[in-house]
């Protein structure tokens, strides 16, 4: 960790004003009233917060959270390093005002339709806002902790190709990649003795579900989530499988796993088949169900 011996200077950045010891902003029209070329030290010496439009300022933020005991964010994105072969560069870093959590602070260059998270535990935020130091929350204070100069001049990154190609939605080797590589690693682990890969290799719906995942409608992630929570341990195998859907979330899905589970058995073969003809209509098991 690096020391801020000089003040921030945010002024080349749209901000704008939150209210008193809170992320809510104080001007009429919210973040979009964001204005470049203001004086962060003014702002907060009349006793405001102060956001930071993201996307107005041409900016994407990794939102690091460790709200949950067990968050491990940082973690995540070194494993995602290591997977895309691409190591994230040195950028701006604000530590938040839990102390905890932080802010990677990036170029949006390149950055088209953005996905929502990394993992459970990494936001990845563009369209909205971030608060940014010194802003004040319960006394605690953000605070710029890496990825400046000499001078205190910030160091805004750009994310390498590999990034942007993983974080883009409308990307042709975006989600689908990351979820196959993933599936792939777990796909070797043993769920009471099941053949998992097996499985996938024998069912098109399920293959469908992995290699659409970011498409998928919220009928068929649910159909999928009831075939695989019948398999005892499989929690972490939905989850990831279900991370490049739009609206994932961890709590969610989770309960739709129990749930499903509750309900003891999966959505059949026939029910499955006979709502997504498009889908399994190829299926040699369905083919040879008809002809018998």
């Amino acid at each position: 960790m690096e020391n801020l011996n000089v003040l921030p200077d945010w002024s080349r950045f749209a901000i704008f004003k939150c209210r008193p010891n809170t992320k809510k902003p104080a001007t009429k029209n919210g973040f979009k009233d964001a204005q470049f070329g203001q004086n962060v030290h003014q702002i907060v010496a009349q006793g405001y917060n102060v956001g930071l439009a993201l996307s107005m300022s041409g900016l994407i933020a990794f939102d690091l959270d460790y709200h949950e005991e067990h968050a491990t964010p940082e973690k995540d994105l070194e494993n995602l390093e290591i997977k895309l072969n691409s190591k994230l560069p040195k950028t701006l870093t604000q530590s938040t005002a839990s102390g905890q959590g932080k802010h990677f602070i990036y170029s949006a260059k390149g950055v088209t339709k953005p996905i929502g998270k990394i993992g459970r535990f990494c936001d990845v935020k563009h369209n909205g806002y971030i608060m940014i130091a010194p802003s004040v929350i319960n006394g605690k204070q953000y605070q710029i902790i890496n990825g400046f100069d000499e001078n205190g001049n910030f160091i805004i990154a750009e994310l390498p190709l590999a990034w942007l190609n993983y974080i883009n939605k409308d990307t042709d080797v975006n989600q689908k990649q990351a979820c196959k590589s993933d599936f792939t690693l777990l796909k070797r682990k043993t769920y009471k003795n099941l053949d998992v890969e097996r499985i996938f290799s024998n069912c098109a719906f399920l293959r469908h579900c992995r290699d659409n995942a970011d498409t998928l409608s919220e009928p068929e992630w649910y159909s999928m989530i009831s075939i695989l929570a019948q398999i005892e341990g499989s929690d972490e195998l939905i989850h990831t499988l279900s991370e490049p859907y739009p609206n994932y979330n961890f709590a969610e899905t989770q309960k739709k796993i129990d749930n499903a589970r509750q309900f003891g058995h999966s959505q059949s073969c026939r029910y499955i088949s006979d709502n997504y003809p498009e889908i399994c209509g190829n299926c040699r098991y369905i083919k040879n169900r008809k002809e018998n």
